[in-house]
């Protein structure tokens, strides 16, 4: 059974959010970087504007949180799927259109985000920004593994 969630837009986080996992604490610091049990990540996943916490789901062994990278106009959204284990915890790249208007999918072993293309209304035409948001961008995120439209994200 696959659960769906529509998000037309992005909540900012407080300041030091607090996230549990069966493995230990994702925190949000005050400097807006991410923090598992007190320590930066490594690569370190440090926000624009901000950071948010999108979905925290248990797929198997693991617990995987989905977290956003709040800008600006020019791309308000990045995302990453943050995977905590008893081994301890890493991030996918960062991935997205910039768009905010997501929807989250998960099925059993895999969480899917979907969102439509994005071209910043600063730098691109009305006729530019329309044919963007048609497009359709797939990423899934399964067994540690990242995909857009079926392709491995590096």
């Amino acid at each position: 059974l696959a659960t769906a969630i529509a998000l037309s837009f992005l909540s900012f986080s407080a300041c030091a959010e607090e996230i549990p996992t069966r493995f230990g604490s994702l925190k949000i610091n005050d400097e807006n970087t991410l923090l598992f049990n007190n320590k930066p990540l490594d690569p370190a996943i440090q926000g624009n504007s901000g950071l948010s916490v999108e979905g925290s789901y248990q797929i198997g062994n693991t617990d995987v949180v989905l977290v956003a990278d709040i800008g600006g106009s020019a791309c308000p959204v990045l995302l990453y799927f943050v995977t905590t284990s008893s081994s301890g915890v890493t991030a996918s790249p960062e991935f997205g259109t910039c768009s905010d208007l997501i929807e989250i999918t998960k099925k059993a072993d895999s969480i899917a985000v979907t969102m439509p293309g994005f071209r910043s209304s600063a730098v691109h035409s009305e006729a530019e920004q329309r044919k963007a948001f048609k497009e359709k961008h797939t990423y899934v995120f399964t067994g540690g593994v990242l995909t857009e439209n079926g392709r491995p994200v590096k």
